[in-house]
């Protein structure tokens, strides 16, 4: 599985439709990096193999096969496995609220789903079958997993994520301590910076201008960046940019120099020390692994 990332870094879920807005992928860490995005489905995750871990801005948490865990829409986050030595499989079930809510301001949306959508107590909210309704939630998504009649598929899955919505809303008014969440102003700021850089990678950045996409100064900057994403804006950059070349690889015949060039970097040999120190192999290596 390829993830499509917008300009904005919002990903392109493949396979939601307006007609079915739902999509299933198996995904394998061996075949699948999932870097920082965000996007307008929800998801529901189930943990087959291996440990995954889930990071949101200023959070992380890792889930064990059996486990499985909910993402509200529009959250920034990022999954790697735990152990980058073992395969991690899991499913993820990517759903457009309105599969669920049905029309605009129907008693669906407006009572069901809005209350959690528009909350940010609920970023992250993991399943680990410390009761029934979270075992019977897990059991739900691994059902759901299982191929459906053709003929049926869309109704009886609609009918799976209604019943999943229910257990969720149920869990959630269960939950009483909401200690450690993420702070939403640095979130938006965040997003915001992540942004430019998507927009501006091939150019040559300062940290004042990063820093001006979401009007902070450079201190705050700085701050925001270790507090999110635990990391630099120089640091991600240089990962962006190698993202950005490593689907060049892929899907192009351009040269080493010609890749370089188009993704930020000042030389191919500058590019290739950056690409081997982030992925382990070189630029020409990759290609002819592929």
């Amino acid at each position: 599985m390829e993830l499509i990332i917008r300009g904005n870094h919002m990903q392109e879920v493949e396979g939601v439709t307006a007609s079915f807005p739902y999509v299933l992928n198996q995904v394998s860490s061996a075949e699948t990096r999932v870097p920082w995005h965000w996007h307008e489905e929800v998801e529901f995750t189930y943990v087959r193999r291996g440990t995954l871990r889930v990071m949101i801005s200023g959070r992380r948490a890792a889930f064990a096969p059996g486990e499985g865990f909910f993402l509200n829409a529009n959250v920034l986050h990022a999954m790697e496995p735990a152990d980058t030595a073992a395969e991690v499989l899991w499913d993820s079930h990517m759903l457009h609220p309105v599969l669920l809510g049905g029309h605009f301001l129907s008693i669906f949306q407006t009572k069901y789903l809005d209350p959690v959508l528009k909350s940010h107590k609920y970023d992250l909210v993991a399943f680990r079958g410390e009761n029934p309704r979270q075992h019977e939630l897990l059991q739900l998504l691994q059902q759901a997993a299982v191929p459906q009649e053709q003929m049926e598929r869309e109704f009886r899955l609609r009918n799976m994520f209604s019943d999943v919505w229910l257990l969720l809303r149920r869990e959630l008014e269960a939950l009483e301590d909401h200690a450690g969440l993420p702070n939403h102003v640095s979130q938006e700021r965040i997003q915001a910076m992540l942004s430019y850089i998507h927009q501006h990678y091939a150019e040559k950045l300062t940290l004042e201008q990063i820093a001006e996409a979401a009007i902070v100064s450079k201190r705050e900057c700085l701050r925001c960046f270790q507090s999110c994403i635990q990391t630099t804006p120089f640091a991600y950059l240089l990962d962006y940019r190698v993202q950005m070349a490593e689907r060049l690889l892929r899907t192009t015949r351009q040269s080493i120099t010609e890749i370089a060039r188009s993704t930020g970097f000042t030389d191919a040999a500058y590019f290739s020390k950056i690409f081997r120190a982030l992925r382990g192999v070189s630029p020409r290596d990759y290609r002819k692994q592929l």
